[in-house]
């Protein structure tokens, strides 16, 4: 998989429908829009996973712990400023990331992958 600097276009519908999942609110509710866009990016259920631990979980994870947490969305350029910004700034906190053991057992991540997997199976023709 390609960097997220090398790949943006590409991963910028990706990091939006994956941050709907840190919103204060009812995130069930997008889960047929983001079923849809993850679908059909070019990644594999695998690597939309580690796009979400390893891009999307750091940005946004503190919006659940805020008192007044962002509910309508995260805005497109600051998400992406600031999962740029993290990609280049490697260091120690990157592999001391909560987010490799919480979000594989996520309910809304185990329903997202599921709902992707459907959406991408072939129509059974036989």
């Amino acid at each position: 998989m390609r960097s997220a600097e090398d790949d943006v276009e590409n991963r910028r519908p990706v990091w939006e429908a994956l941050s709907d999942m840190f919103l204060d609110t009812d995130v069930s509710l997008f889960r047929e829009a983001r079923v849809e866009k993850l679908a059909a990016s070019p990644y594999s259920i695998g690597e939309l996973e580690s796009i979400l631990v390893n891009e999307v979980y750091p940005v946004c994870a503190g919006n659940l712990l805020s008192i007044a947490g962002e509910w309508a969305g995260f805005d497109e350029g600051w998400l992406q400023e600031r999962i740029l910004r993290r990609s280049r700034s490697r260091g120690i906190f990157h592999f001391l990331n909560p987010g490799r053991l919480t979000v594989p057992l996520s309910f809304e991540w185990r329903a997202t992958k599921a709902g992707i997997a459907a959406a991408r199976r072939l129509p059974d023709n036989h």
